[in-house]
């Protein structure tokens, strides 16, 4: 687990500062998300401790978070992909997509299970990981990641 710990904070990180100093963030960024990725697929069961915690105090600043976003990665923008790319039909239907959203939104949900490691438990931390990724952010990473590899030709 510690790996996992490791990621979320490397990866929260380009959301807390607003000019993270490391070369070539671009690519680190990508392989941040493909290891985050491969510790989500490698994770078996998991279930939530059933401890009673005291309030929750987590608060997000998602303009904050936004803002950092964007001065870490300013060549990222938008893109399109295939809704149902894996049913060939004649009128595939395009959409438009952010990779800065993309990021935002995966370095929001990892802000949260870095929060319950860190305030509750692992135990509910690797869960809201599990959750997090099967129910919003894996489709993200998957979009950034092909955004990504499109952006470089």
């Amino acid at each position: 687990m510690s790996k996992l710990i490791e990621l979320l904070d490397r990866i929260t990180e380009f959301g807390e500062k607003p000019n993270v100093k490391v070369e070539n963030k671009e690519l680190i960024i990508c392989k941040l998300l493909t290891d985050l990725y491969s510790e989500y697929l490698s994770l078996e069961n998991t279930e939530l401790d059933n401890k009673n915690y005291d309030d929750d105090t987590r608060n997000f600043n998602s303009a904050f978070i936004l803002q950092n976003v964007k001065e870490n990665f300013p060549k990222f923008g938008w893109y399109h992909s295939v809704w149902d790319s894996h049913k060939i039909i004649q009128d595939a239907e395009v959409n438009t997509g952010d990779a800065i959203d993309d990021l935002l939104d995966i370095i929001k949900d990892m802000m949260e299970v870095k929060w319950i490691i860190e305030n509750q438990s692992l135990a509910n931390g690797l869960w809201q990981f599990n959750f997090s990724m099967k129910h919003h952010s894996e489709q993200h990473l998957v979009n950034f990641l092909k955004y990504a590899k499109d952006l470089k030709g």
